[in-house]
């Protein structure tokens, strides 16, 4: 579905070139669900917003389905209908009500219709807990209902893949179990997933693959099983040392 090459990206800073992508190659398939893993710093979230254009690369490509993803693509609206995106904060509209804030994309856009919107949308608040909050203001609800909302948001487009930017660094450790579990369901579903993430155990049981980021390059692209039984990188054991 989703094919890397050779992919650098370059920011300037303070009169310097920061190199945060060093070539990078991968594949994704349908049906994956696939973790990045990583010290700060190593270049995983730019990945990531690089795979749906919200950063362009200083060089190399990124295909989806044979079609080049580019900001300046006439492509470029239907290849983001087809992979949605959840932050690490939210970035739910403050003004907007919790179903106006679901349903907004689709209705805009024409996924739904107005009332097929608003009855699917309250059809996935209910299934995690929040139908009572429809009517809400996101400053009403706590991080991790903020949170969960946000995925639905991005369910409610009907995307082929989903990717996930670090969606519990952001929140408080007793509400992280109600989103994890979420990610858990939509693994379970089928949906095609790449994942930024530090929940190790989320990635041991749910990941298909584990890639393993380090100063921009990917060093390790494995099975759970593999990385958490059988590594023998040093860096990544140390690594993985400082998570248990």
């Amino acid at each position: 579905m989703i094919s890397v090459k050779n992919l650098y990206k370059e920011f300037k800073q303070d009169g310097k070139v920061l190199h945060v992508l060093n070539g990078i190659n991968a594949e994704f398939k349908k049906g994956e669900k696939v973790a990045i893993i990583g010290p700060s710093g190593s270049g995983k979230s730019t990945f990531l917003r690089c795979i749906n254009a919200l950063e362009t690369p200083t060089s190399g490509e990124i295909l989806f389905k044979g079609k080049k993803v580019d900001v300046n693509s006439s492509d470029i609206d239907d290849i983001r209908k087809n992979i949605g995106m959840v932050f690490q904060h939210f970035n739910l509209f403050p003004h907007m009500t919790i179903l106006e804030n679901i349903t907004f994309a689709p209705i805009t856009l024409k996924v739904y219709s107005e009332k097929e919107a608003k009855e699917n949308g309250m059809a996935l608040l209910e299934k995690v807990g929040l139908k009572d909050k429809w009517n809400s203001y996101p400053s009403r609800l706590s991080g991790g209902q903020k949170q969960r909302v946000a995925i639905i948001r991005a369910l409610m487009m009907k995307p082929e893949i989903m990717l996930f930017d670090e969606p519990t660094s952001a929140l408080d450790p007793e509400v992280v179990k109600d989103v994890i579990a979420l990610m858990v369901e939509i693994a379970k579903s089928g949906m095609t997933m790449i994942m930024v993430t530090h929940e190790m155990n989320f990635v041991r049981h749910s990941a298909t693959r584990v890639l393993f980021m380090d100063e921009g390059k990917i060093i390790s692209d494995t099975t759970p099983e593999e990385l958490f039984n059988n590594c023998e990188n040093v860096r990544i054991s140390k690594f993985l040392s400082k998570l248990a």
